[in-house]
């Protein structure tokens, strides 16, 4: 009896030593087990899956529902959705058209017009033909600007003009229209009229008597002007008008600006 009861105390104090451990390797091995179990079921589930799947017509593949992302099909991307505007570009109608040619024609109108050719190439008014102030012999030539010797005054002075030939009392004429701008009493060249023509060309009559034309009056090509006289600074000549020509204010030879010839 004793002997029994020092067997029950070895297997008590072995199972308290050595128990432990082999409890934990029971629970293990039943765990491992299990996983087996588990793995092999599903394994044969997947591969019946499979299966199904091959099988053509198979109900299973049809039905099955694919997954979704949050992306529309491609034929939904091109419906237009809710609540989001498609813009496209405007095709121009017909009113906004003509309203464009309108403002074309405006602005085409409202642009100044270039000057015609015609306007361009239309010549400048010809002068009024010039006549000689009296008819007789020119005796004393233009001298150009070279120095000749004055009879009266014994020196050598420019003959900026012409002397023609006259009788006192000849009438002494206009060479060309213009208006009179000066009309002078000069101690060397006596009465003077000057009368202004276009191109800025003047005529310049001196020695004149009985002056009929006043400053500032319009005469015409042939009109009187006044009579020969006598010139102061040449009264050693035969009587006769000195006939001179400016050009912009600068003496020039008379014959010569009026397109005459000495005969």
């Amino acid at each position: 009896m004793s002997d029994f009861f020092h067997s029950k105390g070895k297997l008590s104090r072995f199972l308290a030593g050595k128990g432990f451990y082999a409890a934990l390797a029971v629970c293990v091995i039943g765990a491992g087990a299990a996983a087996w179990v588990a793995v092999d079921k599903t394994v044969d589930r997947i591969d019946e899956s499979n299966r199904r799947a091959a099988q053509p017509g198979s109900q299973a593949a049809s039905s099955a529902p694919e997954p979704s992302y949050g992306f529309p099909d491609l034929e939904e991307a091109g419906k237009a959705q809710s609540g989001v505007g498609v813009q496209r570009e405007k095709e121009p109608s017909s009113s906004s058209s003509s309203s464009t040619a309108a403002a074309s024609s405006s602005a085409a109108s409202s642009a100044p017009e270039a000057p015609s050719v015609e306007a361009k190439a239309q010549p400048e008014l010809e002068p009024s033909s010039f006549v000689l102030p009296i008819s007789g012999e020119i005796f004393v030539p233009y001298s150009g600007g070279e120095l000749v010797k004055d009879p009266t005054l014994n020196e050598w002075r420019t003959h900026d003009g012409i002397d023609i030939k006259a009788e006192p009392g000849t009438p002494v004429k206009a060479v060309c229209d213009g208006q009179v701008t000066a009309v002078t009493d000069d101690p060397l060249m006596g009465r003077t009229v000057e009368i202004l023509h276009q191109d800025g060309i003047t005529s310049v009559y001196c020695g004149l008597d009985q002056v009929q034309v006043a400053e500032g009056d319009a005469v015409k090509v042939t009109q009187p002007i006044g009579t020969v006289g006598e010139v102061p600074s040449e009264i050693a000549l035969d009587p006769h008008l000195h006939f001179a020509i400016k050009v912009d204010g600068q003496w020039a030879d008379p014959l010569k600006t009026m397109g005459k010839t000495v005969e």
